[in-house]
């Protein structure tokens, strides 16, 4: 890549794309949400710092005296979090319209958990979910990579962005949840200074604003804040529909009119659309430090993941589960460090007694708290009768007492989560009454499941409309299943189908329209649990099921062991007839009819296997006989051929005859000619010599002719006469 060296955009621009309009675009950006972003940083932080869960002041104006935290928000943020992380959130694609089929919806179902695999996106939805619960505001974004160094083919992956709080501003115009509405959105890259003067020599090395007010931790790696302008982009393109069903732009179609033309494709209608693309520019305060980038995306590609969300005023309003927890836990901790306070300075418990009585006994008075004898020995007192009294001791004062239970209960009513949502059961219930706390405790976190979903989907459908861009040569590409197995699938390969006489494209991913919807439940591994669970209970009932389903069960259980045990008895179910044809694999079926071979034994067949097996030898004998056709037909030609030409070679050969007896009589004619010359004596010696000449060397060409015409006739003659020649 050239170096950019910003000069020119650097300088002011009035244009919607220049340096100070996008300044003046972030800054509006900042301003609009500045409010949400402090309560989000102040909830994370909250959580994260070892002082976040004291006011400031507090802490700043009591370094003398206790300040302890009594952490009661972590475990419930685990809780909703990690019912987030053991869910399953999978991308679904459906055929919406045109000519997309469930095949290339489950090509690219395949190809989108791939892209998860490869991206690690489990990862990264679990951190984003939990910054969303924690402070309402968190996501990823979606990237166009090389695969590596050394590969012109590209992937898509899915990324984390780390501190998205500080760091993403969406267009405050956008009201949609997945922000799929923004026109444009920054990302706020952290620098090293050496990292960016080695890519922007010539930058400013400034860095933008970033919104905060203030750091909350020191001891930071120097960088420089440069900002990403992720923008949309409109154009008018004109799109060609073709008798196929495939739509083509103009510009791409025109191209190949030709070509397509000659395989029977031709052009349906026209129509003209507003066409988006996604730009990208790097930028610090001084100027823009880079060109634009196109995009393979028509929307912006980072995906946000807010809890709670709503637009009140014309505002982006959001917050995650600390946020109401903040002032009880406070109180909590504030009333809790009183009262350990409060005791630790209050007076111990004293014995009080008469000087009477305690004489003599001073030296085991001194070691009471730390003595071992069995009694303590007092002197009567006359003047105060009876033993000495312990009076006094630490006092907790109540009201801290009555203080920090309310905030306990508080803390898990404000969150709505219960004891059976946290795992203790101190009134030890009924389960009914637990599930029934557990089902009351999951109405109140389920928002935070759907809030995701709706984050996820946003992901899906950003990777099906970037699929084909990116996806755009024929290639071999990895269909990840759902239960991580994974094969290869060909995509964009031409293919030149027999029936249509037309090139057919395999899996081609730019035809049709899909739509994306997310699918959350328990994870798969939760569900195999569910599903052996559920086959043990009805094999109470029904113990057939035990032997219908072995192998479903023994599949379930996620051991080697078990795989090898269903395999063996699924094996053992086939020779029993127990699994219907229809549930067997290709290689079961091919397995079972070579037995059957080998064995000579007769089953009775599947009335639809024998349909099948009966079109398939029609279709064998179909074949064969237009292969006899043909060949008769090749042989008929073949015959004619020959009899053109052994007449060609009879017409010469009679040609050849006429010439022959018409020199054998002109040679009969000289020959008499010059007896009578000779008996008249009236011939010269000298000209009789000549003429004598000139008839032997016709007789040699005759011969010669005559020869010639033997071996043309060679291979249509009889074995007779062959053999009548070779004798003469």
């Amino acid at each position: 890549m050239a170096e950019y060296d910003g000069k020119e955009d650097r300088e002011e621009d009035e244009g919607s794309d220049g340096h100070q309009r996008v300044l003046e675009l972030l800054q509006k950006a900042q301003d609009a949400d500045h409010d949400m972003r402090e309560k989000a940083r102040e909830t994370f932080l909250f959580i994260t710092k070892s002082d976040g869960q004291w006011e400031p002041y507090w802490w700043s104006s009591n370094a003398s005296k206790p300040r302890y935290t009594f952490d009661m928000c972590t475990p419930i943020v685990d809780q909703v979090a990690g019912g987030l992380e053991q869910a399953s959130f999978d991308i679904r694609v459906n055929p919406a319209g045109g000519s997309a089929t469930k095949d290339v919806a489950n090509t690219f179902d395949g190809m989108i958990r791939n892209i998860e695999n490869i991206s690690q996106a489990t990862t990264v939805y679990n951190q984003a979910a939990r910054g969303m619960v924690v402070s309402g505001y968190d996501g990823w974004r979606v990237s166009q990579k090389y695969l590596n160094d050394d590969s012109f083919d590209q992937d898509l992956v899915i990324e984390k962005i780390a501190n998205f709080i500080d760091r993403v501003w969406f267009d405050p115009s956008a009201e949609l949840q997945d922000k799929s509405d923004a026109k444009y959105c920054f990302v706020l890259h952290p620098v090293d200074v050496d990292e960016y003067d080695r890519r922007w020599p010539e930058g400013g090395r400034e860095s933008v604003a970033d919104d905060r007010d203030g750091d909350a931790y020191f001891d930071k790696n120097e960088v420089i804040l440069v900002g990403e302008y992720l923008y949309c982009e409109e154009e008018e393109r004109e799109l060609v529909m073709i008798n196929n069903g495939h739509v083509y732009e103009a510009e791409e179609y025109d191209k190949i009119k030709d070509e397509l033309a000659a395989i029977g494709v031709e052009e349906v209608r026209r129509r003209k659309r507003m066409d988006k693309k996604v730009c990208s520019r790097f930028f610090d305060a001084k100027g823009f430090l880079e060109e634009k980038k196109e995009t393979v995306f028509s929307t912006i590609p980072v995906v946000p993941v807010y809890a709670n969300y709503k637009v009140f005023e014309h505002k982006t309003l959001y917050s995650g589960v600390v946020d109401k927890l903040m002032d009880p836990q406070r109180v909590l901790n504030y009333s809790m460090s009183r009262e350990i306070e409060e005791g630790a300075l209050a007076p111990r418990a004293k014995y009080w007694m008469t000087m009477a009585q305690a004489a003599g006994h001073e030296d085991s008075l001194s070691t009471l708290n730390t003595n071992s004898d069995p009694v303590q020995f007092f002197n009567v007192d006359q003047e105060n009768p009876g033993a000495p009294q312990q009076q006094g001791g630490a006092i907790v004062n109540p009201g801290l007492r009555t203080i920090t239970e309310a905030m306990r209960g508080m803390i898990g009513y404000t969150a709505g989560m219960f004891a059976a949502n946290m795992g203790d059961n101190p009134g030890l219930q009924s389960g009914v009454a637990i599930n029934s706390l557990q089902d009351k405790g999951d109405s109140a976190t389920i928002k935070y499941h759907k809030a995701l979903q709706i984050a996820i989907a946003r992901t899906g459908r950003l990777l099906v409309k970037a699929i084909p861009k990116v996806y755009d040569t024929p290639r071999t590409v990895r269909i990840m299943k759902e239960d991580q197995e994974y094969s290869m699938a060909e995509i964009n390969a031409q293919v030149f189908d027999q029936q249509t006489q037309e090139f057919v494209t395999l899996n081609d991913l730019s035809a049709g329209q899909y739509d994306v919807i997310c699918r959350a439940g328990p994870s798969f591994r939760n569900r195999q649990q569910e599903t052996i669970e559920a086959i043990i209970e009805m094999a109470k009932v029904d113990p057939s099921i035990i032997q219908m389903g072995g192998d479903i069960l023994l599949d379930n259980i996620s051991t080697p062991a078990a795989e090898q045990l269903s395999n063996r008895k699924r094996a053992l179910m086939i020779k029993q007839g127990i699994i219907p044809m229809d549930q067997m694999t290709e290689e079961e079926l091919a397995q079972q009819q070579q037995e059957m071979a080998q064995a000579g034994q007769q089953q009775a067949p599947d009335p639809a296997m024998v349909l099948a097996q009966a079109e398939q030898l029609k279709a064998e004998a179909e074949m064969m006989r237009s292969q006899i056709e043909m060949q008769k037909l090749q042989n008929e030609q073949f015959k004619l051929q020959l009899e053109a030409q052994k007449l060609q070679t009879q017409t010469i050969g009679d040609q050849a005859d006429n010439q022959i007896d018409a020199f054998n009589a002109e040679t009969k004619r000289m020959d008499t000619q010059i007896k009578a010359q000779q008996a008249g004596a009236t011939i010269d010696n000298t000209s009789a010599k000549t003429m004598g000449e000139e008839l032997d060397n016709q007789k040699k060409m005759s011969d010669m002719m005559e020869e010639q015409m033997m071996k043309s006739r060679i291979p249509f003659m009889s074995e007779a006469e062959l053999i009548s020649l070779a004798n003469s």
